[in-house]
């Protein structure tokens, strides 16, 4: 066995943390674990080592230590992400994902895509699965959400498909800069081979210097101009073209509402999946029917004639400012929670959208200093006044939209916890319409 004797640290107790503890052990590693809190042991294998949670262990006894996503290392030789040991234990073809903001949508549609067209496939990585836990299941394929937590200590993950959506200014507080970020997710592309495909955002310039310099064969979409090899919108046509020949073209009216906001993501996905040779008609299918993911601009109810939607995944300005985009105008926004480290300028381009901006959480002052002046606000102390705040503001034909361009760990435990409480206060408002 590949782990045979080895001995390994795991950071990190969380699920993907003792998801691959677990395969370590199954592989005949010697694992010892650590988590600043000791009741993430519980439920933990006796032959597993629990490390004293005082201090982080040294990184000198181990052959080499997982950190899983999140947990704040420094570079190290010995590092490797939970995906690096999973990736080489799946079987089928696995297809990773990254990009700032569209990770989950675009893997969720290929995963659908793939599953139409009557391929045995799984989903997971960042997404919420780990990829140790799908190690033990028969595939034909595996699709990764990838973040880049998990690719910038990357040394033998290995993609058959990688697709790289976007890079916007996110999670600074962790890599220190943009140009670190985006080597770390570059790493999707750098561990290829000359048989695999690249597919990538011929819009983005990050996707677009990656696929300059990769080693697999590319493959681009565009939603702002047409394409000959690739997939495009084209006078109001979605369209995949291989080498000039139309392989699948539709009204772009007639996709789903979820699968137009914003379609890059779908773009993305119907080429990634004409790659891996999914059928036009189970693309198209697809496109037509998908409901979209929890908490990504999803409507919650409607009220008195104003929509109340949840993006509460909209943690960076830039994907704030895209779900404000996609909406409807006018609309009145909620803004808030813990900063990455990100300028909020972006922001500013949902001015002439915007009725208000209702700013809430730990960021709520700075966003005030950055859009007070700009865009009628008003700042709160709580998600709880600012849908009572919002609601006061809102008039009939308006869209009151969650979306923080923060994270949510000032007052939540996710993003989804945050959402949900969003959606509860929105149902419970009086004289509302059952949702």
């Amino acid at each position: 066995m590949k782990y045979q004797g080895q001995s390994a640290l795991v950071l990190g107790m969380g699920r993907s943390g003792k998801s691959v503890a677990e395969l370590l052990l199954r592989e005949g590693a010697r694992v010892t674990v650590y988590d600043r809190n000791p009741d993430c042991y519980d439920g933990l294998d006796a032959r597993v080592h629990r490390a004293p949670s005082e201090q982080t262990p040294s990184f000198e006894a181990f052959d080499f230590v997982v950190a899983s996503p999140g947990f704040p290392v420094n570079a190290d030789a010995k590092l490797r992400p939970e995906v690096d040991i999973a990736a080489a234990f799946i079987h089928g073809s696995v297809i990773g994902v990254t990009g700032t903001n569209g990770k989950s949508t675009t893997s969720v549609l290929i995963y659908e895509m793939l599953k139409t067209d009557g391929k045995q496939t799984l989903v997971g990585g960042n997404l919420g699965i780990p990829l140790s836990d799908l190690t033990q299941q028969a595939a034909d394929f595996v699709v990764a959400e990838l973040s880049s937590f998990q690719l910038e200590f990357a040394h033998t993950l290995h993609l058959d498909v990688a697709v790289a959506l976007n890079l916007t200014p996110d999670h600074l507080d962790r890599h220190g800069s943009l140009e670190a970020y985006a080597a770390a997710k570059a790493r999707i592309a750098k561990l290829q081979t000359e048989s695999d495909h690249l597919v990538f955002n011929a819009d983005d310039p990050w996707a677009d210097a990656i696929a300059k310099d990769a080693i697999a064969m590319t493959h681009r979409f565009s939603a702002m101009r047409p394409l000959d090899h690739g997939a495009c919108i084209d006078a109001n046509r979605f369209l995949i073209r291989d080498q000039g020949n139309e392989i699948l073209s539709l009204p772009l009216e007639d996709l789903s509402p979820a699968a137009r906001s914003p379609v890059s993501n779908a773009l993305a996905a119907a080429l990634a999946a004409y790659v891996l040779g999914v059928s036009a008609d189970s693309i198209k299918q697809t496109l037509l029917e998908f409901d979209g993911l929890a908490h990504r601009s999803q409507l919650v109810c409607t009220r008195d004639g104003v929509r109340f939607v949840n993006d509460s995944k909209a943690t960076n300005p830039a994907a704030a400012l895209a779900s404000v985009n996609a909406q409807p105008p006018p609309v009145v926004a909620l803004f808030g929670g813990r900063n990455k480290g990100l300028d909020f300028e972006p922001l500013r381009g949902t001015a002439d959208r915007l009725r208000a901006a209702i700013l809430f959480g730990e960021s709520a002052a700075d966003l005030e200093l950055c859009l007070g002046g700009r865009i009628t606000t008003v700042e709160t102390d709580s998600l709880e006044a600012a849908v009572a705040a919002a609601v006061a503001r809102a008039e009939s034909g308006d869209t009151v939209l969650l979306a923080p361009a923060c994270t949510s760990f000032d007052a939540y435990r996710s993003f989804e916890e945050r959402g949900e409480h969003f959606a509860a206060l929105v149902r419970a408002l009086p004289e509302s319409r059952p949702c």
